[in-house]
């Protein structure tokens, strides 16, 4: 892999935040980041404020390391 590709493939990485190691995302539009958190129980609170709102099971909440291993 030359220099060009591998800054092309860290551009379209999304910027991660360590601090803040949880993410709730909205799995019916393409895995869109809606914000990050630092406790699991507060991301999976907002997860099921978030799916109770819409009435079905919609958002799930990953953690970064996850995320990261995955690209």
């Amino acid at each position: 892999m030359n220099l060009s590709n591998s800054l092309n493939n860290a551009l379209n990485r999304p910027i991660l935040d360590q601090d803040r190691p949880y993410l709730v995302i909205d799995i019916l539009n393409n895995n869109k980041v809606i914000k990050q958190y630092k406790k699991l129980s507060t991301a999976h609170k907002v997860k099921n404020r978030l799916d109770n709102e819409y009435g079905a099971y919609r958002y799930s909440v990953r953690s970064v390391q996850t995320i990261q291993q995955w690209s």
